[in-house]
């Protein structure tokens, strides 16, 4: 049976590059809670503004919210004379925050940092909001998934998985961070490939973030986690883990040993992005603002650094070239999958 069942969190410890960010979450918020009852210096007759707002669509901790806080600091490097403000709306897989967004004034002062989320929402029918709806700026970071097993775990191999659920779609117990997500295609996509008849029958189980998957793998409750490499590194640095697959399309560095689903005969890449989105019909000169503003913030030093220490690849991309080439492409991909499931809404 395809089965997603959501468990309560569990306390984790965070990363120590995590921890180095989200020390100062607090007085972060505190930032935004104060600005918001600052008068209202959004409206400009042009950019740049004094003031723009990045709505982080995930919790603070987390790769979204990292990758907005990196970036306004990387603002800050680059010198852009801009003030930049984080809010911070976890949740709903995204459609709060995008929301949000469509919400305010169509002016550009106000973006998303998103994933993949702001089509695969619309595809599985949890929001009528699609990507025609916002104006992609820019893509930020790239980061893979992985499979994950325990030490010393009955599967020692992703060869040795799939050939399990090929003959059993329900043998296997896979962990995900949520839904609908990379963590979950890096499943699906994987399991058709090799041949898994009736993918309904794959035990998913979603949790509530990483930490809570982690926890299940460590104690032996799942099998195999599939989640983003940076999320991984640290157990797998320590021992605790293994990767047995990596969604790259050449070997990485990080895990030089680990196969990547080419490897293993299967025609499957996953680049695990996040970027930043306006409302669609944002006007021109804010779009190109943003734009140059967000490749200097990624080419900054500082961004490069706390990027790296953190596991992910600091990887801009104009907001065109995006959507021709890695955005309208996972789009299609992602539906041929889903719709096996009977996940398309």
């Amino acid at each position: 049976m395809f089965h997603f069942g959501i468990q309560p969190a569990r306390p984790f410890s965070l990363p120590r590059a995590i921890r180095r960010i989200v020390s100062t979450s607090a007085g972060l918020s505190l930032v935004v809670a104060t600005t918001a009852c600052m008068p209202d210096i959004h409206r400009n007759e042009g950019f740049p503004p004094p003031r723009v707002t990045a709505i982080a669509a995930g919790s603070p901790g987390g790769g979204l919210d990292l990758t907005t806080r990196i970036t306004k600091d990387g603002f800050d490097a680059a010198g852009i004379d801009t003030f930049m403000s984080i809010e911070n709306m976890g949740g709903g897989g995204g459609n709060p925050a995008r929301a949000a967004v469509l919400q305010r004034e169509s002016d550009g002062t106000s973006v998303v940092f998103e994933s993949n989320r702001i089509f695969l929402s619309n595809i599985t029918g949890t929001t009528d909001m699609s990507l025609d709806d916002f104006t992609p700026l820019a893509q930020l970071t790239t980061d893979y998934e992985v499979w994950i097993v325990k030490s010393g775990s009955k599967y020692s191999s992703a060869e040795q998985v799939l050939k399990a659920i090929k003959q059993d779609p329900g043998s296997v117990n896979f962990g995900i961070g949520t839904v609908p997500s990379d963590d979950q295609l890096n499943i699906l996509r994987p399991a058709s490939e090799y041949g898994v008849e009736d993918l309904t029958r794959l035990n998913l189980v979603a949790f509530s973030d990483g930490g809570d998957l982690n926890n299940e793998l460590l104690g032996g409750r799942i099998d195999v986690a599939s989640t983003g490499m940076s999320e991984a590194m640290e157990l797998v640095d320590s021992g605790d883990v293994e990767i047995v697959a990596v969604s790259a399309p050449e070997p990485v560095a990080a895990a030089p040993e680990a196969p990547t689903w080419h490897d293993l005969g299967l025609n499957i890449t996953i680049n695990h992005w996040r970027g930043v989105f306006g409302p669609a019909d944002m006007p021109q000169d804010a779009v190109d603002w943003w734009r140059e503003s967000l490749e200097r913030a990624v080419e900054s030093d500082e961004f490069v650094e706390q990027a790296e220490s953190l596991g992910i690849n600091p990887d801009y991309v104009a907001g065109d070239e995006w959507l021709d080439t890695v955005i309208r492409p996972e789009q299609k991909e992602s539906t041929e999958v889903l719709t096996k499931v009977g996940l398309v809404k």
